[in-house]
């Protein structure tokens, strides 16, 4: 028989870890244990000392109240922490500051992916996402504040590596030439290309263009300009 904080085994009526065990009955007139697993199935064991009963019974509370379990506080959960607002209830002060780390969890397991994901969505939607807003995850730590804030100065530092200017849509027209006015009914129209070529075109009376054609397509680029 072994009892500990972390496994209940008791051969040959079982062997599982407390997370699978919902609660203990112990029934001292007969000395019987009774085991009520998650599944709602239940096992007792007889014969069973008060001794032993009340180290179950121990190790079981221990577990109960142990870190992992007490990460159910929060509505973020299983990360253990909340949210301050100011006092008007209305904006949040700051998500880094609701995190603490904690070295009794250095060893905690890894969070899922998804869960990371959210809450790094969730610190970008309050405007905590810049790098002088997050906090910083001890080295060589895997407790929940530690997670995420690598989490977090991942995401963060992804999205400026990869983030792209602006470009207007005058900006991503190709374009064919450009047109300077000089007087009121002339105009320079160059190769942007090859700054050798230049025409000037006169939208006055008659329409000409020193390239020598009435209908080239200098004049059309001024006049659609």
């Amino acid at each position: 028989m072994k009892i500990t904080n972390k496994i209940l085994s008791i051969p040959p009526y079982l062997s599982t870890s407390w997370e699978q065990i919902s609660s203990l009955l112990y029934d001292e007139k007969t000395n019987t244990l009774t085991v009520i697993l998650k599944d709602n199935s239940t096992i007792s064991v007889s014969n069973f000392s008060k001794e032993d009963a009340q180290k179950a019974f121990e190790c079981h509370s221990q577990f109960l109240e142990s870190p992992s379990k007490n990460m159910e506080k929060s509505p973020f959960s299983p990360i253990g922490f909340g949210i301050p607002f100011n006092e008007n209830g209305k904006t949040i002060e700051g998500l880094g500051a609701a995190m603490e780390h904690n070295p009794d969890q250095k060893d905690a397991p890894d969070l899922p992916d998804e869960l990371l994901t959210k809450i790094s969505s969730v610190a970008k939607a309050l405007g905590l996402d810049k790098i002088e807003n997050l906090p910083h995850a001890e080295p060589h730590c895997n407790c929940f504040h530690c997670q995420m804030a690598r989490a977090m100065h991942k995401k963060s530092h992804f999205e400026e590596e990869n983030e792209v200017e602006a470009v207007s849509d005058e900006e991503l027209k190709f374009r064919t030439w450009d047109i300077k006015q000089k007087t009121d009914k002339l105009y320079i129209v160059s190769n942007p290309l090859d700054e050798k070529e230049k025409y000037n075109v006169f939208i006055g009376h008659p329409i000409g263009c020193t390239c020598g054609h009435n209908n080239c397509e200098h004049i059309k680029a001024v006049l659609r300009s």
